[in-house]
């Protein structure tokens, strides 16, 4: 076999006439025939995590969120008010950062797990969301990032139990100096009371 590729790809022993004696099968590729590909960009991924705070979710007697749950990074902050679809965090320890380039949020996962045994009537599911403020505000509004988690929890509640959901929503666009805010919230649906869960939580998600 003769190669007449000037780099003599394929034979480690090269001769004038670049003759190459080895008529395989080959288990190796010369590194010189490798053309180097760069790795596609799949965007930052930003992790959340309750720590050691616990997470207090609490729904109205009309099965709306009663109180949610800021989810930071290693802490949370329970029991903030919400009003319709926005949080007024003046003068509340937030858990937010600011976005440091203009880009798209393109994916959320989040997980829930209870820490406190409880009986639950009716279902009551978790929602995990991202609020956004724009720069030199403190009012958060909820986006389309959003996913509830599954399975709803119903009946008595055990050590452990753990539900998960991973959103799918059209990029949710964002720019440099917004603040973003992860909250977890319960809503129950089947019965005119209030519910408390309790437990910890942890999210991701994708900005690109």
């Amino acid at each position: 076999m003769f190669l007449n590729d000037p780099r003599g790809c394929g034979c480690a022993s090269r001769s004038g006439n670049m003759d190459c004696p080895n008529f395989g099968p080959f288990l190796a590729v010369d590194a010189a025939c490798i053309t180097p590909t760069q790795p596609a960009t799949e965007g930052s991924i930003i992790p959340f995590s309750s720590g050691v705070t616990p997470v207090l979710l609490t729904s109205l007697l009309t099965g709306l969120i009663a109180t949610p749950s800021l989810i930071g990074f290693g802490s949370a902050v329970p029991g903030v008010t919400l009003v319709g679809n926005t949080l007024d965090l003046s003068g509340v320890v937030t858990e937010a950062f600011t976005v440091p380039r203009t880009g798209s949020i393109t994916g959320l996962s989040a997980s829930f797990s209870a820490t406190a045994v409880v009986t639950l009537v009716g279902s009551t599911t978790v929602t995990a969301t991202i609020y956004r403020a724009p720069a030199g505000s403190t009012t958060y509004t909820a986006t389309a990032a959003t996913v509830n988690l599954a399975p709803a929890f119903t009946g008595l509640i055990s050590l452990g139990d753990t539900a998960f959901g991973s959103g799918s929503f059209a990029p949710v666009p964002v720019t440099a100096g917004d603040k973003l805010v992860m909250v977890y919230s319960i809503t129950t649906a089947g019965v005119a009371v209030a519910q408390v869960l309790t437990g910890t939580a942890s999210a991701g998600i994708t900005i690109q």
